[in-house]
């Protein structure tokens, strides 16, 4: 090896041209020279990096290990291929892929190690995202069927209740009606009708999780279904289908007669679903803070009309506020985290959106915006 090397010679610019770390050392591991790709690796000009070793360099850490491998490679005189991990000077974790060999004198006798490494990091990180989506792909197909069966076996029994509720309903209607037996025959049909209610609502919220369920696992919802509806009506079949706890419906002020209404273009059951989830979580902190209504309020102005719905509760911490549409994130012990993510979801499929304004201790503010229809 010469002294001072030439690196214009043609031998030094082939191997600048190579954009992989060459280099080659002694037996005691100092470098005696690499390529212009391995210096700037290093953070050091080729001439300051000749007669270091790798615990001078940035991936001192694993130097140990790499001189280990190379001490094989000299006994036994044999190519070691393998793959290496270094922190280099970004502090970031880089692999390499390093093919080391014996360097031989002209006498034939091994005076070295010529190595050559390879950036493989982006190429790793791209397997390990492909054998990620792979896995979340087959979970997401497995709870998809597993959610598939639930519902279509909670919708058998609640099939069941609906049919013999009917029954029940003629049968009471062939028994003969008197004074004495009117005012019990009549309180058996109401609860027979609050049963089909309650059934209907179930039914309706097994279809909801499934949307809900589908449309957070495929990460969206299919524009195609989406179609033009009235918002008071939407509105109104979410109340009445709400299950509420006794008297707790007196707690929604909506004055239906007060407001215009507007058609928007979207999912009608995703919309109640939406509403569902607000008047959920308005309810808990209603029953937390033992104070507050709900209030459900129609505006419009000339590029989009709103859905305002406001609870006077508790309002909203601020160290939940800046993560409340994240997905898996919730602020309430047994929230999963999906609900306020999938009103997001939704509302933006509709080309719309939902926010919030929250005054804690005061009051929380959802505005639903849809566009308007021209």
């Amino acid at each position: 090896m010469e002294d001072k090397p030439d690196y214009n010679d043609s031998f030094y610019r082939i191997l600048d041209a190579v954009p992989i770390s060459i280099y080659w050392k002694d037996v005691s591991g100092k470098y005696l020279g690499c390529n212009k790709y391995m210096s700037e690796v290093a953070g050091l000009s080729r001439k300051d990096i000749i007669d270091k070793t790798d615990y001078d360099l940035v991936w001192k850490d694993a130097a140990a290990d790499i001189q280990q491998i190379e001490q094989i490679v000299i006994k036994n005189k044999a190519k070691y291929e393998a793959e290496e991990l270094s922190v280099l000077g970004t502090n970031k974790q880089h692999t390499f892929l390093s093919t080391k060999t014996p360097l031989y004198n002209s006498y034939g006798d091994v005076v070295g190690v010529i190595g050559v490494s390879i950036d493989i990091t982006d190429r790793k990180r791209a397997e390990q995202l492909h054998k990620e989506k792979e896995v979340v792909e087959k979970i997401s197909k497995a709870l998809e069927m597993l959610s598939g069966c639930i519902a279509h076996e909670t919708r058998t029994p609640l099939a069941g209740i609906n049919i013999n509720v009917d029954n029940l309903r003629l049968e009471l209607d062939k028994l003969p009606i008197d004074s004495s037996n009117t005012e019990q025959i009549n309180k058996i049909k109401n609860f027979a009708t609050n049963i089909k209610l309650i059934i209907k609502s179930g039914k309706n919220i097994i279809d909801m999780v499934l949307v809900k369920l589908r449309c957070v696992l495929n990460k969206q919802i299919d524009n195609q279904k989406l179609t033009s509806h009235s918002i008071k009506s939407c509105i109104n079949d979410a109340i009445n289908e709400y299950p509420f706890d006794e008297n707790e419906n007196n707690i929604v002020v909506w004055e239906n007669q007060s407001y215009k209404d507007f058609t928007y273009i979207g999912d009608n059951l995703l919309t109640k679903h939406i509403l569902f989830n607000l008047i959920k979580n308005a309810l808990r902190a209603i029953k937390e803070t033992d104070r507050g209504n709900i209030y459900i309020i129609l505006k419009q102005d000339k590029n989009f009309n709103y859905l305002i719905f406001r609870d006077t509760a508790s309002g909203i911490p601020a160290k939940v506020f800046n993560t409340l549409f994240h997905q898996f994130s919730s602020g309430s012990r047994d929230g999963a985290g999906l609900g306020l993510a999938f009103c997001k979801m939704a509302m933006q499929s509709y080309n719309g959106d939902i926010i919030c304004d929250t005054r804690e201790g005061e009051y929380t503010e959802f505005i639903l915006n849809f566009p308007t229809i021209q």
